[in-house]
């Protein structure tokens, strides 16, 4: 069995791996290609997104610094609504006294 040798093994099985090889890179280069017009699309709308919540964490602490501000307000309000409340009791107290 002289045709059958260990090299004609090792042969055939380099050979194969040489064409796997080459095939794998081959379908590397198809895929890349097709995939990197959506990368870079992504990318894009990646960078448009993070100007718009730059935005929109400026607007939304600018909102909040408004917020406390009428939180403020409101409360000073409510003190003096609360304040002329109990003068108005008083008075009535008074008017119900003196009548």
């Amino acid at each position: 069995m002289e045709w059958f040798s260990i090299a004609w093994v090792f042969g055939i099985i380099t050979l194969a791996c040489a064409f796997f090889f080459l095939q794998m890179l081959v379908d590397y280069n198809s895929q890349r290609g097709l995939i990197m017009p959506a990368l870079k699309q992504a990318r894009e709308i990646r960078e448009r997104h993070e100007i718009e919540i730059e935005k929109v964490d400026r607007l939304t602490k600018e909102a909040e610094a408004q917020l406390s501000a009428l939180q403020e307000e409101s409360k000073a309000i409510s003190q003096k609504i609360k304040a002329l409340d109990e003068e108005i009791d008083v008075r009535k107290e008074a008017d119900s006294d003196a009548g």
